[in-house]
């Protein structure tokens, strides 16, 4: 089973479609043949985010995304990702995207990290980039509007 719930710590500017989000993380982990899985994810802010990667990275920055595994070796995918909307924000403007799709993509790299993924070299970071275009793909939900 797949079990995915939604914190939306960001306040009312925002409205995540939670069905089409857990859609789409269903989606990646049934491709991926994950069949059991628990996620949390975890709207937020610049300043939690930040907080978290100087507590738990040692790195003073403003992040989009921080996927956390829960699980030990061997168990099924146990963990949580934290989505910084105020980032996903700017990215959106900087890369001149929507929000609805620019949060997608954070979503799905999050996701792709709790899989093992990672993007700490080019060749990591080109197979992450192949994989969140496949995802982002998949269907042409909204999964996040700006009330």
């Amino acid at each position: 089973m797949i079990d995915i719930s939604i914190i939306d710590d960001y306040g009312d500017k925002i409205s995540p479609h939670k069905i089409f989000i857990k859609k789409t993380l269903e989606n990646i982990f049934k491709n991926q043949k994950i069949s059991e899985a628990k996620v949390s994810i975890i709207l937020s802010n610049k300043f939690l985010l930040n907080k978290l990667k100087k507590n738990y990275f040692n790195v003073d920055q403003f992040t989009d995304v921080i996927a956390f595994n829960l699980e030990d070796e061997n168990e099924s995918i146990d963990g949580e990702i934290y989505i910084s909307i105020d980032d996903v924000l700017n990215n959106a403007d900087k890369y001149e995207q929507s929000f609805n799709l620019e949060f997608k993509r954070v979503l799905i790299h999050g996701a792709l990290h709790l899989l093992g993924f990672e993007d700490n070299t080019d060749e990591k970071k080109s197979i992450m980039t192949k994989l969140e275009n496949k995802y982002m793909a998949l269907d042409n939900e909204d999964i996040i509007s700006i009330v």
